[in-house]
């Protein structure tokens, strides 16, 4: 079971009563899960997992240390506390650290939905057992992954902030083979509702796939256009997102939003005027948290703890706002933490990643193929890896169905590529969108995209 609000908030004073530290920040993250996993047409794995983790963060002066533990226990969290104020003694002054806030009014979000909530192995066997039954009867092998999640998160500090907000999440993804091991379909499907999902829909589409990239021919590297389905865009624009719009690198001339010669490109079309992105944590089909930054549900491992903040990244907790980052391809909009917010005499934002939104048009895939007389139709891709983080040029593998298009129809499937683009290139060389959909936690359409790099041929299916 997940904390209600006033359980969660006499946790948090209970913390806050041990400190001895001049400030403490402590937040509770609880979350509840249940899965299904399948591959080689039978189940796996099924399960249904809980936990809780609580971050203590302890101010001296500006040193900080922060400790976390996963018991509630009296013990547990006194040990956590003093072992938060012992690290902050050990820790370096921090030049830019920031007082803590007072008393936020966090908007109320409808992000939780309890019939997914209590969603088991009742709810998803039926979607599971369907996509094996399909794949048998098509003569492949299908894989894929069910999971349900919901979330309690909680933050208090000494200042009297205190926020709490609950959310759910559903995902569905299916990969089909064929026997021989030459064609490979994926596909997904997900939300904060379970209603709204169609498993069976996204396994339809990726046996259609898989059958129809059985025996790829060799395609020549080059430059083509390409259309983009949404994972695909998804998967390259979280780069974008994550990167480009943090001021400061741009002020201080470490990123692709710096103006040669000195400044910002602020204002600048950079962009197609196809393209608009925003943030917005209360748009019904992708709705967000309270504030801007993370709670974690799990104490941090060794990966997380070095590459969290890689992408720069902040959780100041303050309330989550709508923000337009482009419109019609102009920048709008970067993101300022609050330390460089008060440096620069301006206001902290959300960061971009947020519940970021990518406008699309009314058109459907069909339309965007039918639109194109040579080109490629992209699946999505695979272990995409900056190669300059200033341009934010990327290379990656495509991956699970790779179609030549000819005179508005798909012709046939090509083996895979692999690509070498930078992501602003690809936002400036749209040329059509589909209305967005949800994949990775952002809404995005699928982009037909000219002259798309593609560097060499890769033999993975």
């Amino acid at each position: 079971m997940l904390p209600t609000r006033e359980e969660a908030k006499k946790l948090i004073e209970q913390v806050l009563s041990y400190s001895k530290a001049e400030d403490c920040l402590v937040t509770v993250g609880a979350q509840d899960s249940a899965n299904a996993r399948f591959a080689d047409n039978g189940v796996t794995t099924s399960g249904r997992t809980s936990g809780m983790a609580v971050e203590v963060s302890s101010v001296i002066g500006t040193r900080t240390g922060t400790y976390g533990t996963n018991e509630t226990s009296e013990a547990s969290l006194r040990a956590a506390v003093a072992r938060s104020e012992e690290l902050a003694h050990y820790a370096p002054p921090d030049p830019e650290y920031m007082p803590p806030l007072g008393p936020q009014k966090y908007p109320e979000i409808g992000a939780y939905d309890a019939m997914t909530a209590s969603a088991a192995q009742k709810e998803m066997s039926p979607a599971v057992k369907n996509a094996i039954e399909q794949a048998k009867e098509k003569k492949l092998v299908a894989a894929g992954f069910f999971q349900r999640e919901c979330r309690a998160l909680a933050l208090g500090n000494k200042h009297e902030n205190f926020g709490y907000a609950t959310s759910t999440a559903v995902n569905y993804s299916a990969t089909a083979r064929t026997l021989e091991g030459t064609g490979s379909g994926w596909a997904s499907a997900e939300g904060f509702r379970l209603k709204d999902i169609d498993p069976s829909a996204a396994t339809r589409t990726a046996i259609t796939k898989a059958m129809l990239s059985e025996k790829p021919r060799r395609l020549d590297p080059g430059k083509y256009t390409v259309i983009l389905e949404p994972a695909a865009v998804s998967e390259i624009m979280g780069w974008l997102l994550r990167s480009a719009f943090n001021a400061r690198a741009a002020e201080e001339g470490r990123s692709f939003m710096t103006k040669k010669g000195g400044g910002t490109r602020l204002g600048e079309k950079l962009f197609s005027e196809k393209v608009t992105i925003r943030s917005d944590p209360f748009d019904e089909r992708n709705p967000g948290a309270p504030w801007s930054g993370a709670i974690q549900t799990q104490l941090s491992g060794i990966g997380q703890f070095f590459f969290a903040n890689l992408l720069g990244t902040s959780n100041s907790y303050l309330p989550s706002a709508k923000i337009t980052w482009v419109e019609k391809g102009v920048v709008k909009n970067l993101a300022y933490s609050r330390h460089w917010a008060e440096k620069r005499g301006t206001q902290p934002t959300p960061q971009p990643s947020e519940n970021a939104i990518i406008e699309g048009e009314h058109n459907s895939l069909d339309d965007l193929i039918q639109s194109t007389d040579r080109g490629l139709l992209v699946t999505h891709f695979f272990y995409i890896r900056f190669v300059n983080p200033q341009t934010i040029q990327l290379t990656g593998l495509t991956r699970d169905g790779l179609f030549t298009i000819e005179k508005g129809k798909i012709a046939y499937p090509v083996m895979n590529f692999r690509w070498n683009e930078s992501a602003p290139n690809v936002l400036a060389n749209v040329e059509m969108m589909t209305k967005p959909v949800l994949v990775e936690g952002r809404l995005v359409p699928a982009m037909k995209v000219r002259d798309f790099n593609f560097s060499s041929v890769s033999d993975a299916v």
